[in-house]
C-alpha cells in the first residue's frame, strides 16, 4: 500500500515542502530509504520501530521503499520521524486516517515514542499561514512557536501514541494560532547602559545618534580606557522597538540556527547586540560549516554587530563582512549546496589609532613608529572602510569630570529624537526602513537639496576624493542629520556634519 505525508524541511530560513512516499508491499521484510537523507534521517528507522512497537504496532512484516521528495533536496534533521512513522503505519495498515493530506507533521521520536521538539517550526507555520485546509502536527513544546502565526491551524501532541489518536479521530481537537495580537515589543534599554552613566563624550554621543537615527555602520577611534566599548553597549537603548515582522524574522534566524530552545520558548522582541570575540574566524562571522549554519552576521539581522579591537580580526573574516553590509543578505555556497541568510545589520567597530594605543592621548606618549602605526591602520582596508559612514575620533575624558556630579543626557531622551527621526524616514517611502538602505537615486531624490547645497558637497567629495560609494553615502548621513532637526530638505550644515565622520583623524 502506498502513501504520501507532508512534511517540511529547512533551507536556510525557507521551508520547503517535503513528500514522505512510502511503499508496503509483499515479499522479503526489508527497509529501503531513498531521497538524499543525512546520517540523522538514515538513522531514523530504528528511533520510529521501536516508537511504533511501543504502541503496540508492527511496521516490519513488509517490504518498505520510503522516497523523500524533491530528491534533489538533501533532508538534514529528525524532524521526519513523525511523519515517517505516520506514513508507515498507514501504508502498512496499522491504522486509518481519513485525508492524510490535510496534515503537515514535524517531530523527532524517542524510542518509547514520546515527542520532542524541532526547530524551524516558526519559518514552516508562516509557510502555511493563509492555508486554512492544513493541519500543522507538531510536538507540544512547539506550539507556542507556531502559534505566532495568524491563520494557521496547529496541533500539539506529547507523543506518537497521542499522534496517531488525533489523527484517527474525525472530530480532532485543534488549537488555533493566537495570532499576531500576542507579539509585544520590548524596551531595548531593559538590559544595556544609560547614555546618561557615560562622562562627558558629547560629539560621540551626538555620533551615536545620528548612527541610531539612520541605521549607519559607525566606527569609534581612541585611546584604551577612552569609553568607546561602553558607548557603543548604550546604542540599542536608544534604537527604535522592533516590529512585529522584525520579531518573526529575527527568531526565524534564531529558531532555525538552533539558538531557540523550545523548551523555553521566547520570541526575540528586542534589538540583538552580537558582539564577536576578535579571535572569531571567517565561518563564525558570516555562516557556514557542514550545516550552512548562520553566522554572526546573521544572527545580529535588525540589531547591531560590534567588532570590538577591529583590526585584531582575521584580514578575511573583515572582508567577508564587504557583501552583506551593501546587499543586507549572505548566500553561503559550498559543494553541498547553497543557503541564503538575511543579514540586514547596523555594524560598529571600536578600535585603538596605534599599536601602543596612544597616539590620540597627550597625556600619554605613543611609542609607535610610523611605519607601524601605518601597518596597523592597514590591517582595516579601504573598501571596508569606505562602507563606514560615521568614523568618529573617541579623545580622552579629562579626569575632572568623573567629580562632577550632573548627569548626562538620558538614552530615553535621545531615543525619542531617534524614534521620530526613524518615522519621518518611513512615512518618506515605505520600501526603505531608514536612511541606510536608500539607493543612490532615492538619496539624492530625497535630500531634495538646493542647487548651492549641492555643489558644496561636490566639491567637498572631490577635496576628501571620495569615492561614489563614499558620496552616496555621505549623503544618506546628511539626510539622516536633517531628519534630527526636522527639517525637510537637506542643508550645507548638514552636509558639513555629514563630512566630519568621513575620515579618520589622529
Amino acid at each position: 500500500m502506498f502513501q504520501r505525508i507532508r512534511t517540511y524541511c529547512l533551507s536556510g530560513i525557507r521551508a520547503i515542502p517535503v513528500n514522505v512516499e512510502v511503499d508496503a508491499s509483499p515479499g522479503l521484510p526489508g527497509f529501503t530509504l531513498v531521497g538524499l537523507p543525512d546520517s540523522a534521517v538514515r538513522e531514523s528507522r530504528e528511533r520510529v520501530v521501536s516508537a511504533v512497537r511501543s504502541i503496540g504496532k508492527v511496521v516490519t512484516g513488509h517490504r518498505t521503499t520510503v522516497n523523500l521528495s524533491p530528491a534533489d533536496l538533501r533532508k538534514e534533521g529528525a524532524s521526519l520521524d513523525l511523519p515517517l512513522a505516520i506514513g508507515m503505519l498507514i501504508a502498512s495498515g496499522e491504522i486509518a486516517v481519513k485525508n492524510p493530506e490535510r496534515f503537515v507533521l514535524m517531530g523527532e521520536l524517542s524510542l518509547d515514542g514520546l515527542l520532542k521538539p524541532v526547530h524551524g517550526v516558526l519559518s514552516v507555520a508562516m509557510s502555511l499561514k493563509g492555508n486554512s485546509e492544513s493541519i500543522l502536527v507538531v510536538p507540544q513544546e512547539n506550539v507556542k512557536e507556531a502559534s505566532l502565526v495568524e491563520g494557521v491551524y496547529v496541533l500539539g501532541v506529547s507523543s506518537l501514541g497521542d499522534c496517531v489518536a488525533a489523527l484517527t479521530c474525525e472530530n480532532t481537537s485543534m488549537e488555533r494560532s493566537l495570532g499576531l495580537r500576542k507579539i509585544s515589543t520590548h524596551d531595548n534599554s531593559a538590559n544595556c547602559p544609560d547614555f546618561a552613566d557615560v562622562v562627558g563624550m558629547e560629539g560621540v554621543k551626538r555620533a551615536l545618534e545620528v548612527a541610531a537615527a539612520g541605521g549607519h555602520n559607525f566606527l569609534l577611534v581612541g585611546s584604551p580606557g577612552a569609553g568607546k566599548t561602553l558607548s557603543a553597549r548604550c546604542l540599542p537603548g536608544i534604537l527604535p522597538e522592533m516590529t512585529e515582522e522584525e520579531i518573526l524574522e529575527s527568531t526565524r534566524i534564531h529558531s532555525c540556527a538552533r539558538f531557540v530552545t523550545a523548551e523555553e520558548f521566547k520570541y526575540i522582541a528586542t534589538r540583538p547586540f552580537r558582539s564577536p570575540h576578535h579571535s572569531a574566524s571567517m565561518v563564525s562571522l558570516i555562516g557556514g560549516g557542514a550545516r550552512l549554519l548562520p553566522g554572526e552576521a546573521s544572527l545580529a539581522h535588525n540589531g547591531v554587530l560590534f567588532l570590538d579591537e577591529l583590526p585584531e580580526f582575521n584580514r578575511m573574516a573583515l572582508e567577508s563582512l564587504r557583501e552583506p553590509m551593501e546587499e543586507g543578505r549572505i548566500t553561503i555556497s559550498r559543494a553541498s549546496g547553497s543557503v541564503e541568510w538575511p543579514a540586514r545589520f547596523m555594524m560598529g567597530a571600536a578600535m585603538n589609532p596605534c599599536p601602543c594605543g596612544y597616539a590620540m592621548d597627550p597625556k600619554h606618549g605613543c611609542t609607535c613608529l610610523p611605519e607601524a602605526r601605518k601597518r596597523y591602520r592597514e590591517r582595516i582596508s579601504g573598501p571596508l572602510l569606505d562602507r563606514i559612514d560615521l568614523q568618529v575620533s573617541v579623545p580622552p575624558v579629562d579626569a575632572m569630570n568623573f567629580v562632577q556630579k550632573r548627569r548626562g543626557e538620558s538614552s530615553a531622551s535621545i531615543r525619542e529624537r531617534v524614534v521620530f527621526a526613524r518615522t519621518l524616514q518611513q512615512k518618506r517611502s515605505r520600501k526603505f526602513r531608514c536612511n541606510a538602505e536608500l539607493t543612490s537615486k532615492a538619496v539624492v531624490e530625497f535630500a531634495n537639496m538646493e542647487s548651492a547645497t549641492e555643489m558644496f558637497a561636490v566639491s567637498a567629495a572631490d577635496k576628501l576624493q571620495l569615492s561614489a560609494r563614499g558620496y552616496y553615502r555621505l549623503l544618506k548621513v546628511a539626510r539622516t542629520i536633517a531628519d534630527l532637526r526636522h527639517a525637510p530638505r537637506v542643508e550645507i550644515s548638514d552636509i558639513a556634519e555629514a563630512l566630519q565622520y568621513r575620515s579618520m583623524r589622529e
